[in-house]
């Protein structure tokens, strides 16, 4: 396996070339790092910078970035970039780091190893990260999954995401949508996929409900027939919960296409003698 496959622990060694000063730790200004071009992650959350760029002012930055050298004095990131990003808001003017000599790909993978292993990229950063792999780079599915420590399966259903429109990619990326709704979107005809979208949002589903009612979309070809049956079913809820204080008894009403029945259920005497005594009275 590639050295890549280890994780981030690969840049850093602990024999003799962590003393090496062309290699080892030393410090740069932050002015001459530049960005990871390759960097997955779109979305910062501003509010968790600033309270890593607060403890950096209390704390300094005792955990080294990785960087690479571009030229005389200018470096690019490898990774550490919230810590980067926390050092500027901090107003640090040289922070500590480690030079290694990587190419482009690797550039990508640890960026991608990082994130993963912090749990920072959303579902479509990800898709857009494992998909550059794949077409940049021309690693293959397993490639990837060796590499970055996920099943392969995982890998290919994460990169199908990218299949979706722009919109509801964007509410991946704000958080609206997760993963698991994402995955249930893509299993309806794409024509109703972005109604079905803000469907889930408007309504606080959860991952099973929206796979549930992606089932029932499949088979009845609209999402507003969905919308439809929530109603019908919330009126039915209400109907049977008015029923069961009426007659202090458990009441359920199933039907369809305008016909059905009423159950009231009962388990002893004295529920059956409520019953009857409510519809007495009635």
């Amino acid at each position: 396996m590639s050295k890549l496959g280890r994780g981030l622990d690969a840049l850093i060694d602990s024999g003799p070339e962590a003393i090496d000063k062309t290699t080892g730790i030393t410090t740069v200004k932050v002015a001459f790092i530049k960005p990871n071009r390759f960097q997955p992650r779109k979305v910062f959350k501003e509010d968790k910078l600033r309270e890593l760029a607060k403890s950096l002012q209390e704390n300094g930055l005792i955990q080294p970035i990785i960087v690479t050298k571009k030229d005389r004095s200018e470096y690019e990131l490898i990774a550490g970039e919230r810590r980067l990003e926390a050092a500027r808001i901090a107003g640090f003017d040289e922070i500590p780091v480690i030079i290694r000599s990587v190419s482009p790909r690797e550039q990508l993978q640890f960026a991608i190893i990082e994130n993963i292993q912090r749990e920072d990229l959303n579902a479509i950063e990800e898709a857009i990260a494992f998909h550059q792999l794949s077409e940049d780079f021309g690693l293959t599915h397993s490639q990837i999954s060796e590499i970055i420590g996920k099943e392969r399966t995982t890998i290919s259903n994460s990169i199908r995401l990218l299949k979706l429109n722009e919109n509801i990619k964007q509410m991946v990326l704000d958080g609206k949508l997760s993963s698991g709704h994402a995955r249930a979107i893509l299993q309806i005809d794409e024509k109703l996929q972005e109604e079905f979208a803000n469907y889930i949002v408007e309504n606080s589903l959860s991952v099973r409900k929206a796979e549930s009612d992606a089932k029932r979309i499949r088979e009845t070809g609209s999402v507003q027939k969905i919308n439809e049956e929530i109603t019908e079913n919330s009126k039915i809820y209400h109907l049977e919960e008015r029923l069961n204080n009426i007659f202090k008894v458990k009441v359920r009403i199933s039907g369809k296409n305008n016909k059905g029945k009423i159950t009231f259920f009962y388990s002893s005497k004295e529920e059956f003698d409520q019953l009857l005594s409510g519809f007495e009275k009635k």
